[in-house]
């Protein structure tokens, strides 16, 4: 198979994860801290968002401008609060997926180096992709948590 075609697939499955995930989650719900230190799913789903904008940079796509994804959801953010409200979050999330497939299936080098954003060392491209993949996943799951901690039945 095709390594953009895979990578379209993994990223494209997200999308499902995310909804079954955020299934039931008021907005009230999504932009409360369900637990102390425990980040509100609001914040989680905007972390991922800016993430996923900048892989498509990182690939070559085109994103349009918007600070307030780096100002809002950085590494080691505050946690809370979001700065668009549960539905259009989603909304952003979703939105990124064609840009990101257009720039998945676009990529002719996965071997070009590329600085790892979580180390600051430069690695293959599909290697700083298998991380960010992994991150996406994680900050995912951890919406299934936030579920569970506010009460809400498991969705998976």
């Amino acid at each position: 198979m095709e390594r953009g075609k895979l990578w379209r697939g993994a990223f494209a499955g997200n999308l499902r994860l995310l909804e079954l995930n955020s299934a039931g989650l008021t907005a009230e719900l999504a932009d409360r801290r369900p637990a102390s230190g425990v980040n509100s799913a609001a914040w989680i789903v905007g972390h991922v968002t800016g993430t996923r904008r900048r892989i498509v940079r990182m690939l070559g796509g085109a994103v349009p401008e918007d600070p307030a994804w780096e100002q809002h959801y950085a590494r080691g953010g505050p946690g809370h609060p979001a700065h668009l409200p549960w539905a259009d979050l989603l909304a952003a999330f979703a939105a990124t997926d064609a840009m990101l497939k257009e720039a998945l299936l676009g990529v002719a080098d996965w071997d070009r180096p590329t600085v790892n954003p979580a180390i600051g060392t430069e690695q293959a491209l599909e290697q700083v992709l298998a991380f960010l993949y992994m991150h996406e996943c994680y900050h995912l799951g951890q919406i299934g948590v936030v579920r569970k901690l506010h009460g809400l039945p498991g969705a998976l």
